[in-house]
């Protein structure tokens, strides 16, 4: 089902002309060298296209041209190949006969071009160049390899344009990997792709770029058995598994297509995996884009889901999906998934919903993108250049992120599927490690507390739930509550060098008996404090009567928090308990700080709570270690 619905594949139709205009069996490649000629053969110039100025072409410029996944064998390619081939050029790791052997197989395809295409000019100079054989010796002033790419243009235009050529070398192709001769018809047969009659593959027509695939050591082959021991009836080649040439060729180019379209993959460095994904009949889904969007961007989604006003197509369109890491030069396929594409944007609105959480200091809830989520399971920590906090790039080995986890959240969104129990086990040791928990990290422990696999009762709700009496959401309400105190008793500078927040937090998520006790002990203390400021009467009447109420309220909060814990304090023993104490305490929070900005909760100091654990640097989904590949 892979393979038949990477042939179908179409563009959006945005695309359709670019689409057009692709040329069969190529690749965008980084070019060194270009073979100048004039009309009659005659060798001009040699150009050095690499610019040690510029990062992008320090090694040559990238240039579309024909290329047919060669292997181990002399297989020449027209109009570009490596220097080998072109001129003969051999450094000290080329062996001398299979140099010459390359360069007598280049010159082959060149005669074959002109005497397939007689009236082409292009052709007809390239061989005319060749029976010289006045080959252009390599340059003594620069460094240069056998397997450099040369490309040759011919009156200063690069014979690659000619549509000739691209004739002849999709005949060239099918021929080598259907094992046809030039007058033979190769293996005939039926397709299992297509479900027609025609001429078999013996080896995939092209390769996929290494650097498309996390992981992989080469270019990767879709399909492949060079073994017998590969195949189930012990056959070489591809004979067990019929795939014609144009099937061949079409899977593989638009999986390429795919994986080299940004809009339509979800990959992380130091991930294990890519998942790319597309709808059938070139429809396309800012829906399903949206999981790794900004966030502004997903709140402004958000709104207009919870207005109504978003509306499904139809649902004729095919939704499918595939997650591949590689293996040297196999692929790994991980996870294949098909279904009407109404019914996975349902999924991506319910996983929305499912993780969306107050995040402190705002007025409603928010969604995060997998890239964010991903980016805060690692690592919280003071850049050695900046010296600002933040979380550590995902290329940085010392990040401490899971290399599975965008694949389970992207699996999770998409099929609406359970996340397994060690997403919370792995958070909640971050959180208590760095001291920080945020809104992508609560969102994080919502959606995996709400698609936990073996989930009892309702889970966590997006915002502080007031009915909720599980004892570990009480006890980190209960915590949030009195670092308020404290922070309103002692404001600004006044607070002492280790806060109740630094001091219990950590040791509280696992057992927060130890906390709530000192806390309570300590509660008296501070509010005799406000107590104080309350009735000094060298205080301006304003910040009096705010004390006054701020002691207030906080005696009425922690009355009713003492009155629903009925039962003695317990140690939290497991992950999800954890995940609940730590989704109290937040939530509290966020709830109080949103209700300190509309002026209803005058004890809570906004400031402070919301600038010591919200800094700005959760990180971008265009920061550099993200785009890098």
């Amino acid at each position: 089902m892979l393979l038949q619905r990477l042939v179908q594949f179409q563009r959006p139709r945005e695309d359709a002309a670019e689409a057009a205009a692709a040329r069969p069996y190529s690749r965008q490649r980084i070019v060194r060298w270009q073979l100048n000629l004039d009309h009659a053969g005659r060798f001009t110039r040699l150009v050095d296209l690499a610019d040690p100025s510029d990062r992008s072409t320090r090694f040559g410029r990238p240039i579309l041209v024909p290329n047919g996944g060669r292997t181990s064998g002399i297989a020449p390619c027209p109009g570009a190949d490596d220097a080998q081939y072109v001129l003969g050029w051999r450094d000290e790791k080329s062996k001398h006969d299979r140099v010459t052997a390359a360069h007598n197989a280049f010159i082959a395809l060149a005669r074959r071009w002109l005497r397939e295409h007689p009236d082409e000019p292009a052709a007809r100079a390239l061989v005319a160049f060749c029976d010289r054989r006045e080959w252009p010796q390599p340059p003594q002033d620069a460094k240069w390899a056998s397997k450099d790419l040369m490309i040759i243009a011919v009156a200063g235009r690069r014979i690659t344009e000619r549509d000739s050529l691209w004739e002849l070398w999709q005949n060239v192709v099918r021929e080598r990997k259907s094992g046809a001769g030039t007058d033979g018809d190769g293996r005939q047969g039926h397709c299992l792709v297509c479900d027609r009659d025609g001429t078999l593959l013996d080896r995939m027509p092209q390769t996929l770029p290494k650097a498309l695939v996390p992981r992989a050591e080469q270019d990767i082959a879709l399909v492949s058995a060079n073994r017998r021991i590969h195949t189930y009836d012990f056959n070489e080649g591809l004979v067990g598994s019929p795939i014609c040439v144009a099937c061949g060729q079409a899977a593989v180019a638009n999986l390429s297509t795919i994986l080299s379209d940004e809009r339509f993959t979800f990959s992380y460095p130091r991930q294990r995996t890519r998942l790319a994904w597309w709808a059938t009949d070139g429809a396309d889904s800012d829906t399903i884009r949206m999981l790794d969007e900004r966030p502004e961007r997903i709140s402004n989604y958000l709104h207009t889901l919870a207005l109504g006003r978003q509306r499904r197509r139809p649902g004729r369109h095919q939704f499918c999906s595939v997650t591949l890491s590689g293996n040297v030069s196999r692929l790994m396929v991980h996870q294949w998934l098909e279904m009407p594409l109404t019914q996975a944007e349902s999924n991506v609105e319910t996983w929305f919903r499912d993780h969306q959480i107050l995040n402190r200091g705002q007025d409603e809830p928010s969604g995060y993108p997998i890239w964010l989520l991903v980016l805060c399971a690692g690592q919280w920590a003071t850049d050695k250049i900046t010296g600002t906090d933040r979380y550590i790039p995902f290329a940085d080995k010392a990040a401490d992120r899971p290399d599975d986890l965008a694949q389970l959240l992207l699996h999770s969104g998409l099929n609406g599927g359970t996340l397994p129990p060690h997403v919370l086990a792995h958070t909640v040791r971050r959180i208590r490690t760095d001291l920080r928990v945020d809104g992508p990290r609560a969102a994080l422990l919502r959606v995996a507390l709400n698609r936990h696999p073996h989930r009892n009762g309702e889970g966590p709700a997006a915002v502080l739930d007031e009915e909720q009496d599980n004892p570990a959401y009480l006890h980190g309400r209960l915590f949030a509550v009195l670092e308020s105190l404290q922070r309103r008793a002692y404001p600004g500078d006044g607070l002492p060098n280790t806060t109740f927040f630094h001091r219990y937090f950590a040791g509280a998520v696992t057992n927060p008996r130890v906390a709530l006790v000192q806390g309570c002990q300590l509660s008296p203390a501070w509010l005799k404090k406000l107590d104080g400021t309350a009735q000094d009467r060298g205080n301006p009447q304003a910040d009096r009567d705010r004390a006054a109420k701020a002691a207030y309220r906080f005696r009425e909060r922690l009355r009713e928090l003492h009155d629903r814990l009925n039962e003695p304090v317990k140690p939290l023993a497991d992950a999800e308990s954890q995940s609940w104490f730590v989704l109290g305490y937040f939530q509290q929070q966020a709830h109080d700080i949103r209700m300190a900005r509309a002026g209803k909760a005058p004890e809570v100091p906004t400031d402070d709570l919301s600038t010591n654990h919200d800094g700005p640097n959760t990180g971008s989904h265009t920061d550099e270690e993200h785009d890098d590949q």
